[in-house]
């Protein structure tokens, strides 16, 4: 008798030990799902950086890039950047800050309250700004951000240009969420960019180069391009297309050429420059672009230094260059 409950308390045991472990067998299978779950999504975006998308358009005649940066930190999204950088509507040289940097003396309401005091001053703006309730640019352009960051890139509603869904922003949309959707997008791809702007014979320009990454972090491709502009009696116009997309049309040394021949043609052109060793503005940039790709970059890349029969000024291609690999260092 006292063997025959010796053995049914040990198949109890057996059953309680079976019942426990199938317990810790699920638990561990919810553990393991969840955990991979959370490593999908984190994988989402190939590497931690920042990822801008920016516009170039123009603002009352005048040129304006608008952008929209995302910072990627351990697989997730920790930040949203707007900012804008605008140009004098007369002379169209670009101002030295962008709207961010301005910060209150970007003046969003300044001519509303300079009706309001005979003696306006930045100091009584700002009172007034608080004073009416009103939020100056950059203010907006925060709650946005954190607006996105705790909700989504793709939770603001624009009707007819205007965001309706974000208490306190009376800002039209600016393109910000179109913005916003490139660069998370781009995040996920790995790419960013990074941009630099001058005058180039009295007629703004913008330089940039794109950044395209693999999963390894490891650069897949890399690219330098411009846009011009023409200045005609005081009225501003962006060129139709890019430096890149013109390829030899941009004619760099056609004029040079044209003196050489009575009847020039594009195809002459093509036969001229490799018959005088020259080349076209997009293939001196690409050889730049491809000796990078070829040897990695180092922050102290030169151009001159490295790639023979680039001809071109390439101060601003370097420094867009540097700033495109800040990002994702």
């Amino acid at each position: 008798m006292k063997k025959l409950l010796m053995v049914l308390f040990a198949a109890f045991l057996v059953l309680g030990f079976a019942a426990c472990n199938g317990d810790d067998t699920t638990e561990t299978d919810e553990t393991t799902k969840q955990t991979t779950e959370e490593t999908t999504e984190a994988t989402e975006f190939k590497v931690d950086g920042e990822f801008m998308a920016f516009e170039i358009g123009e603002h009352y005649g005048a040129p304006m890039i608008t952008s929209v940066t995302v910072t990627v930190e351990d697989g997730e999204v920790v930040d949203y950047f707007i900012d804008a950088l605008q140009s004098d509507g007369e002379t169209f040289e670009w101002n030295e800050n962008t709207k961010k940097e301005l910060g209150y003396d970007y003046k969003m309401h300044y001519n509303a309250y300079s009706e309001t005091d005979d003696t306006p001053t930045m100091a009584e703006y700002e009172t007034w700004l608080d004073e009416n309730d009103k939020l100056e640019w950059f203010e907006q352009a925060e709650l946005i951000e954190e607006y996105w960051l705790e909700n989504g890139f793709d939770s603001v509603d624009v009707v007819d240009g205007e965001i309706d869904n974000v208490a306190g922003v009376t800002v039209s949309d600016g393109g910000y969420t179109t913005l916003a959707a490139e660069a998370v997008q781009q995040a996920k791809d790995g790419i960013t960019k990074a941009y630099s702007v001058s005058v180039n014979y009295g007629a703004p320009q913008v330089v940039w180069a794109t950044l395209d990454l693999d999963d390894n972090g490891d650069i897949e491709e890399l690219v330098i391009d411009t846009l011009q502009s023409t200045v005609d009696e005081g009225t501003f116009a962006w060129k139709d297309n890019t430096k890149q997309e013109l390829g030899y049309d941009y004619k760099m040394h056609y004029g040079t050429y044209s003196e050489t021949d009575d009847t020039p043609t594009m195809a002459e052109y093509e036969t001229w420059l490799e018959d005088n060793n020259k080349l076209e503005w997009f293939e001196q940039v690409n050889m730049i672009t491809d000796y990078i790709e070829e040897n990695g970059w180092e922050s102290s890349f030169n151009v001159q230094d490295s790639v023979a029969g680039v001809t071109v000024t390439t101060n601003a291609y370097e420094t867009v260059l540097e700033a495109v690999f800040a990002k994702v260092e």
